[in-house]
């Protein structure tokens, strides 16, 4: 059971390829949103929910923590080749169900926003990125 927000993140400070990550796959986002017209409100704050939840609650489970566990385990190829294959199943589902991209950003959004706010949480936590310390 989790007694504190502060149990949600890893006992290391964030390392910095895990910020550059987050802020590059926000550039990649930020174009696609060239007006407010395009962007659904509602699936942004699913993707960020679901994302928060993941990374927080779900995360700190038997379930969250064997998963990660797993995943760390299977070593950098076998992250990469996850990772392929999850983008691969992706790109399949779009080919086969009509889903609005539109709907598709607003969530990946979402979970960008997400995200950020963990790694600055992770950060204050911390008070350190990957050997740099504050004051």
């Amino acid at each position: 059971m989790v007694h504190s927000i502060s149990e949600w993140f890893p006992d290391r400070p964030p390392e910095r390829w895990e910020i550059i990550v987050v802020l590059f796959s926000g550039l990649a986002i930020t174009p696609d949103f060239s007006s407010l017209d395009t962007i659904s409100f509602g699936w942004v704050a699913v993707g960020f929910v679901l994302t928060g939840i993941a990374l927080g609650p779900a995360g700190t489970t038997s379930f969250g923590q064997r998963f990660g566990r797993w995943f760390r385990d299977i070593g950098g190829t076998g992250r990469i080749s996850a990772i392929i294959f999850f983008a691969i199943v992706v790109s399949v589902t779009f080919a086969a169900v009509d889903v609005p991209i539109s709907l598709v950003d607003s969530f990946v959004a979402g979970m960008w926003v997400s995200l950020i706010l963990y790694l600055l949480g992770h950060f204050v936590k911390s008070r350190e990125i990957d050997g740099w310390r504050t004051g």
